[in-house]
C-alpha cells in the first residue's frame, strides 16, 4: 500500500492577484513548483495538480507529476477540487499531503512533524492560525464526498464530525499564501527576512491598451475569457470577485472606446442569462493573447541580456 501522495490545489482564477499565483516566483522558482519539491522531500509519491485556468501553462511547466483537471473550475470550490483529487489517485494511496499552489514557503521540520502526528485530519497551527499543508486519511473520501454545505474543507470537517488534530508550529509560513499583491509583498518581505537575501530581479510586465484613455487591461482580458468560459457574465463577475453592475460598466466602456460590441447579450432576469463573446470580442482577446505571448517572450529575452542573473548582485 502507498504511504504517502502529494495533492496540489491550483485550479483558481486568481483573480484578486491579477495574475496567475501558482506561476509567481520566490527565490527564483514558482510557488507550484516549490510547493511540489516540498512534497518530494516529504517522500509523497505520486503527486498529483488538480488544474483549471491555464491548465496548459501548469502542464508544460511541471514535469513528474500527475495531472487532474477541474474543467468547471469557474463555479467550484476549492473543496471541489480537493475532491476530484482524492479522487484521481490511485487506489491503495493511504494518507495525503494537501496544499494550495501558493503555501511555497513551509519548512521541512513542519512537514515532518504532520506525518508523524496521527489523526485522520492533521493541520500546522501557528499562533493559533491553522495553515497549510494538511494532511487527510483517503478513508475521509466517502464522507467528504457527501457534504453538501458550504464552508469549503473547514466547513465539512466540522459537520461532518471530523476529529482534527492540530500540530503546534513555529513556522509562519503555513500561514502566509498570495491572494494579492500586498500578500504577495509580504511573503516576499518574510523570505527576506529568513534567508538575509535579497529576491532575484523579475521581470513585472502588464500590458495595456488606450484608445481615448486606457480602457484594456489584463483583468479585462481575463474577464473576456471567464465570459468565454462560462457562458455567463454573471459568472464571470462572480469569478471575478466583481460586482455585476461593474461587470456592465467594464463592458460598455470597453465597446464605447473600441466602436464595436464585444458582448452578445441575452436577457436572464435575476439569473443573468447567457453571455457570449461577438465575433470582434473573441478576435480582439485572441489578438490580445497572441501580443502579449510575444511581448513577454521578447522583454524576458531582453531582460536576461540587461539583467544576467550573475550581475544582479
Amino acid at each position: 500500500m502507498a504511504e504517502l501522495a502529494g495533492l496540489i490545489l491550483a485550479a483558481g482564477v486568481s483573480s484578486r492577484m491579477g495574475t496567475f499565483k501558482p506561476m509567481l516566483t520566490v527565490d527564483g522558482q514558482t510557488m507550484v513548483r516549490r510547493v511540489a519539491d516540498m512534497m518530494r522531500r516529504a517522500g509523497a509519491d505520486p503527486i498529483a495538480v488538480v488544474t483549471g485556468y491555464h491548465s496548459q501553462a501548469l502542464e508544460r511547466h511541471l514535469t513528474g507529476v500527475l495531472f487532474i483537471r477541474n474543467e468547471r473550475y469557474y463555479g467550484t470550490q476549492m473543496l471541489d477540487s480537493l475532491l476530484l483529487g482524492l479522487e484521481g489517485l490511485p487506489e491503495d494511496v493511504r494518507r495525503v499531503l494537501v496544499s494550495p499552489a501558493d503555501i511555497p514557503l513551509v519548512e521541512p521540520g513542519t512537514v515532518d512533524a504532520l506525518l508523524a502526528a496521527e489523526g485522520d485530519f492533521v493541520r500546522p497551527l501557528f499562533q493559533g492560525t491553522p495553515g497549510h499543508p494538511v494532511v487527510l486519511s483517503r478513508s475521509l473520501l466517502p464522507a467528504l464526498r457527501s457534504y453538501g454545505g458550504e464552508g469549503g474543507l473547514k466547513g465539512a470537517v466540522g459537520a461532518l464530525g471530523i476529529p482534527v488534530t492540530d500540530v503546534a508550529v513555529d513556522d509562519r509560513g503555513t500561514a502566509l499564501d498570495s491572494d494579492t499583491r500586498d500578500e504577495y509583498a509580504a511573503l516576499l518581505k518574510y523570505r527576506r527576512q529568513q534567508t538575509n537575501r535579497p529576491q532575484p530581479l523579475q521581470l513585472d510586465l502588464h500590458l495595456g491598451l488606450q484608445a481615448e484613455t486606457g480602457f484594456f487591461t489584463p483583468r479585462c482580458a481575463q474577464f473576456l475569457e471567464l465570459i468565454q468560459t462560462t457562458g455567463s457574465m454573471l459568472n464571470a463577475c462572480h469569478c471575478m470577485h466583481m460586482s455585476y453592475s461593474k461587470g456592465w460598466t467594464t463592458i460598455n466602456e470597453m465597446e464605447r472606446q473600441l466602436g464595436y460590441p464585444v458582448l452578445i447579450r441575452s436577457q436572464g432576469g435575476s439569473n443573468g442569462g447567457g453571455s457570449s463573446l461577438t465575433e470582434q470580442g473573441a478576435a480582439l482577446l485572441s489578438a490580445y493573447r497572441r501580443l502579449q505571448e510575444d511581448i513577454q517572450a521578447y522583454s524576458q529575452a531582453a531582460f536576461e541580456k540587461y539583467f544576467p542573473r550573475d550581475h544582479q548582485s
